[in-house]
């Protein structure tokens, strides 16, 4: 159950084919996360064996930045998607499910300025 508004997007194309950057909106318009999005969609029926798998068209969502912690994850994701899917829904397509990937630590740790302009370093 959602505890809240839908949040709203505001997407916008990039320079690589079937990949969007999207602004998460909170009811009073405020940025509360920034996402990568590329739909995944799959081979139509005629380039594949007669006896393949069904599948489903879903998005991948990377999360690049959000105000998520592990008490709010859950929501955002369920609040996110609602916004996600509804965004990419036409009269001719509608996606599945929404998949989501988080940066690792690792790699913003692993950038040389990423203590210089406070992405990744360590609490005090």
């Amino acid at each position: 159950m959602i505890n809240g508004p839908v949040y709203n997007l505001r997407l916008m194309r990039t320079l690589y084919n079937n990949l969007f950057r999207a602004h998460v909106l909170n009811e009073n318009n405020d940025t509360i996360g920034i996402l990568r999005i590329s739909p995944c969609i799959p081979l139509d029926r005629s380039e594949v064996p007669a006896d393949a798998p069904e599948a489903h068209p879903y998005l991948i969502v990377v999360v690049e930045d959000a105000d998520i912690n592990k008490d709010n994850l859950i929501d955002f994701e369920e609040r996110v998607s609602l916004a996600v899917l509804k965004k990419f829904t036409t009269e001719t397509s509608s996606f599945h499910h929404c998949e989501f990937y988080y940066p690792s630590p690792a790699f913003v740790i692993q950038q040389e300025d990423a203590f210089e302009n406070g992405e990744g370093a360590p609490e005090a």
